[in-house]
């Protein structure tokens, strides 16, 4: 087909313009796909309520599998759709390569740390803990090394020691949450076998979208729920790590580098903010009511993630506020990031939905790490 629109004479960017017009339409079509999918679950787990735990037990494998497999085929298909648009718009620039770095030292840490866990585990605390040194050293020589991409994007101002305070203040609250959260930390096979479904299931609802927002950012068919719902399950320690994760192949995606502190506050903070998500499992006067925990740990953590969004556009996103309707920088970034909390109701409504079925209740007492 690429061959065939370059000898029509269409340059690169008339191509990606034309599959753009394509993602959108699969889009769309995986948004209903994915809307009836979950209608189909929902009526499917109604019907075998009453067979044996041996029955269901083989019915929730099933239904697994077929999620699983719907999340891959839609991240394969519309995955590479957008791959090969970045190409064409030849967006992989230096700056794209620089956060891949990034990407490699956790992907690097979190395979070392894996094999260690079987062979060393005594090793594996501080082996942890020199990546996360290592990953914090490179973000830092990143936000003060890497290029800004145009003036337009320089802080505020120059506002850039009170943009790298905040950004450092709002990534020690999800740290310290994150400590408060539980105390384990290590990934065992069912941890990390979770860890990848739940990835996978977000990264493939990402792409189900309801709208995007002219500026970036966009209101998906719950796709932190399955990053919440890890959180909540295995504890907020792997929650965080697993939304970083999350968060940097969110940058693969859609890479929009225009300043290095923005990109380490648009991507692994504010994802990885949704990894705190468990930590109302430790709230006392909510009395071990699971939907209440998961909604108050939710709220949170997107409520965090909707801050990180709100400094990025107040120090780098300033220009595009529409001063001639009367928004101020701040004014203008408060009020455009709150699709943020649009994806909060949705989160909060489909994991309540979820968690009111008994089977997932105990499922989550079972293996959360509290």
């Amino acid at each position: 087909m690429l061959e065939l629109l370059k000898d029509l004479g269409a340059s690169n960017g008339e191509i990606a313009e034309k599959l753009d017009v394509v993602l959108d339409f699969l889009s769309t079509i995986a948004l209903y796909l994915t809307i009836a999918l979950v209608v189909g679950i929902v009526i499917y787990a109604i019907a075998i309520r009453n067979k044996s735990e041996d029955q269901l037990s083989q019915c929730r494998r099933g239904i697994v599998g077929v999620v699983i497999g719907y999340a891959l085929s839609t991240i394969g298909l519309l995955g590479t759709l957008k791959v090969v648009i970045k190409v064409l718009e030849e967006t992989f620039d230096a700056n794209f390569w620089v956060v891949m770095g990034m990407f490699a030292i956790v992907l690097v840490g979190v395979v070392v740390c894996l094999v260690l866990q079987k062979h060393k585990p005594k090793a594996v605390k501080w082996t942890a803990m020199g990546f996360a040194i290592a990953f914090g050293v490179y973000a830092i020589l990143m936000a003060i090394f890497a290029p800004t991409v145009d003036e337009w994007y320089k802080p505020i101002n120059d506002q850039n020691a009170l943009f790298v305070i905040l950004t450092v203040v709002l990534s020690g609250i999800i740290v310290v949450l994150a400590l408060l959260g539980d105390k384990d930390v290590s990934f065992d096979t069912k941890a990390l076998s979770y860890g990848a479904v739940c990835v996978a299931l977000s990264f493939a609802l990402s792409y189900v979208k309801f709208f995007s927002m002219p500026q970036g950012g966009s209101v998906t068919f719950a796709s932190l729920l399955p990053l919440a719902l890890y959180s909540f399950m295995f504890g907020t320690r792997r929650g965080v790590i697993v939304g970083v994760v999350y968060g940097l192949l969110q940058f693969v995606k859609s890479p929009q580098f225009y300043q290095p502190v923005q990109v380490l506050i648009d991507y692994p903070i504010a994802f990885g903010a949704i990894g705190v998500a468990g930590i109302a499992r430790n709230f006392k006067f909510l009395k071990g009511n699971t939907i209440a925990e998961f909604c108050v740990g939710a709220t949170i953590a997107i409520l965090l993630r909707y801050l990180a969004h709100t400094l990025s556009g107040y120090f780098v996103f300033y220009s595009w506020a529409p001063i001639d309707e009367g928004y101020t920088a701040l004014s203008w970034t408060l009020v455009y990031n709150l699709y943020v909390l649009v994806d909060l109701a949705i989160v909060l409504a489909m994991g309540a939905f979820a968690l009111a079925s008994k089977n997932l209740r105990t499922l989550v007492k079972t293996v959360n790490a509290n």
